[in-house]
Parts: C-alpha cells; sequence; structure tokens
C-alpha cells in the first residue's frame, strides 16, 4: 500500500485560500488606524511543506492553523500555532515551512506594501 502526501489546503498560490483578518478601519492620515487594504497577501507560490519522515511512518495526519505577520517586504514573522493538528510533529513542520515562505504582501488604497496578518491552514493528509 502506498501511502502518498495530499496537500487539500495547500494555497495553491489562491489568495481566496488564505484566510486574513478582515481589513481595518483607518487609513494613513488616522495616527495608530490600520491601513484599509485593497489587497491581501497571497503566497509567491504554492505553499508545499514536506512530510516530515517520522509523520510518515507513524502516518499521523491533520490540519495545522498557523497564524503569522507579512511584512510588506514579503517575509513572514511572529509565525505562530493558532489550532494544533495534535500532533507536534506536524506543527512544527508547518511551523519551520512558513517562517521560510515569501508571500506578496498587502497593499493599501494607495498601492503601498503593508504588514498584514494571515491564517494559514496546512492539511497534513494521507491518501492511499
Amino acid at each position: 500500500m502506498k501511502k502518498q502526501l495530499l496537500f487539500a489546503a495547500a494555497l495553491m498560490g489562491a489568495a481566496a485560500a488564505l484566510a486574513q483578518t478582515p481589513p481595518a478601519v483607518g487609513d494613513r492620515d488616522t495616527p495608530g488606524a490600520a491601513p484599509v487594504l485593497a489587497t491581501y497577501a497571497r503566497p509567491e507560490a504554492p505553499l508545499t511543506p514536506e512530510y516530515p519522515p517520522a509523520a510518515l511512518r507513524q502516518e499521523l495526519q491533520g490540519q495545522v492553523m498557523v497564524k503569522l505577520r507579512v511584512l510588506a517586504s514579503g517575509a513572514a514573522a511572529d509565525v505562530q500555532i493558532r489550532t494544533s493538528s495534535g500532533h507536534a510533529l506536524l506543527d512544527e513542520a508547518a511551523l519551520a515551512y512558513l517562517r521560510r515562505a515569501r508571500f506578496v504582501p498587502a497593499r493599501d488604497r494607495s498601492g503601498l506594501a503593508v504588514d498584514s496578518l494571515v491564517v494559514v491552514p496546512i492539511r497534513f493528509v494521507l491518501e492511499d
């Protein structure tokens, strides 16, 4: 029986699959207000983290919800588990991968790249 990895919600570069915090009310001219977003952050390329070999051997599966800040530079920051898969191996693999991932940043109404918060679902699923 051959097992393979299936990324059910692997965010194939589609912004629709990336759960974002809703745009905040405010603009650049209001001190302390978050910018109104014209576009959301999205991955630069399809997200395809490696299935940890030990998790494959144990046939572990689950979904990790990871909260992170996409910086205006496109880098990920403040990467943390929002909802665990229930397996430390899968959680750590998702965190490590997303720390290295690159994103197209969100943009405000004037077209400037801005920081934004996103929640990324990573599903580790074995399929026969």
